[in-house]
């Protein structure tokens, strides 16, 4: 064990728990002047309230807080704005009816990703203080926060949950030059209000840019470092080492990532030793948007096989550790011969930004 926390020490560098990417961007303050630059740019869990500025990838950052950022475009990347708006949060405890529904209310700067602009009417989505998404229509010069509320009460001796989508009547509302829109059955996601927005915009005829389908796709993320597996029985002792390269594609497929491994493993048992080379693919996918993430992953290698399926925790998809093991190995096998799991331990510094 102390081997094997030796060998990822040494392959993890100082920046491991830092900046996740270093993107290009066009900054444009308060005052309309354009800066071009770099962020550190992080998987967001909730929307700062500042970013990471550079003039080069080598000068040092500065913060700048969501106030002073009018737009903020990253290159082949998505488009955020800095707005003012007052977040409430509702209760998570049960109340009675009639009580107060907020348990607080934040009025502060948030850095909103743009989703659909037009000369009348812009959708953002935000992700609050509890990593929840939200949704906001500015039209004109208003800014509308959209309301999705769920609530426990408590009403005599029962207690239910109080659901009200109260942002289908604000969109109706809202988009009152069309009439004919339904607005009863939006569901709070990004793909159902942008469905009913461009059903808007084309109705009204305004012209508009839905950067959802217009801008570029995100380039893949390339990572390389260094794996270590051991498993101690009373009759076994197996430990490993090696490469792996990881392949974080982009965003558009939702944490989803592919492994190489190689290394070599060697296990000691009452028969002897073995050393097994470590050749290993897989493809899995992250969990969450948190830093802290769960990863599943399965596919094969020379050393458990067919179904050589690892599932763990991850830290900013960087570190993580996981029990790999192959459920039909021992169905192969007979009953002398039996596969045991392995203890992971895993290490990735990414390359490309």
């Amino acid at each position: 064990m102390r081997f094997l926390f030796t060998f990822l020490s040494c392959i993890l560098s100082g920046t491991l728990f830092g900046q996740y990417q270093n993107r290009s961007v066009s900054l444009t303050d308060r005052n309309d002047k354009t800066t071009t630059g770099f962020i550190h740019f992080y998987d967001w869990d909730k929307s700062p309230g500042y970013i990471e500025f550079g003039r080069d990838s080598l000068s040092s950052y500065t913060r700048i807080q969501a106030k002073d950022i009018q737009r903020l475009t990253i290159n082949d990347g998505p488009v955020y704005e800095g707005l003012y708006l007052k977040m409430p949060y509702y209760v998570k405890t049960p109340i009675s009816v009639g009580e107060r529904i907020y348990e607080r209310v934040d009025s502060t700067y948030y850095l909103s990703e743009l989703l659909l602009d037009s000369q009348s009417i812009k959708l953002y989505r935000i992700f609050d203080a509890n990593a929840t998404v939200r949704f906001v229509i500015a039209k004109y010069d208003s800014l509308a926060l959209l309301h999705n509320m769920t609530i426990p009460l408590i009403k005599g001796p029962t207690l239910y949950t109080y659901n009200d989508p109260a942002y289908r009547k604000q969109l109706r509302e809202l988009l009152y030059e069309c009439p004919t829109l339904r607005t009863d059955a939006v569901q709070y996601t990004e793909s159902s209000i942008i469905k009913l927005l461009k059903e808007y915009l084309t109705f009204c005829r305004i012209d508009s840019k839905i950067y959802l389908e217009q801008k570029k796709w995100s380039k893949p993320i390339i990572g390389v470092g260094g794996f270590g597996s051991i498993w101690q029985t009373k009759y076994q002792h197996t430990i490993g080492y090696g490469l792996t390269a990881q392949i974080l594609f982009p965003r558009q497929f939702h944490n989803v990532f592919a492994v190489i491994d190689l290394g070599n493993v060697r296990q000691t048992t009452f028969t002897g030793d073995e050393n097994v080379y470590q050749i290993g693919l897989y493809a899995g996918r992250y969990f969450g948007k948190k830093a802290i993430q769960a990863k599943l992953y399965t596919g094969l290698s020379t050393v458990l096989g067919l179904f050589d399926t690892g599932a763990g925790i991850s830290y900013k998809k960087i570190l993580s550790a996981e029990i790999r093991y192959s459920p039909l190995m021992n169905k192969i096998y007979d009953s002398f011969l039996q596969v045991t799991p392995l203890i992971n331990l895993r290490a990735v510094v990414p390359l490309s930004r």
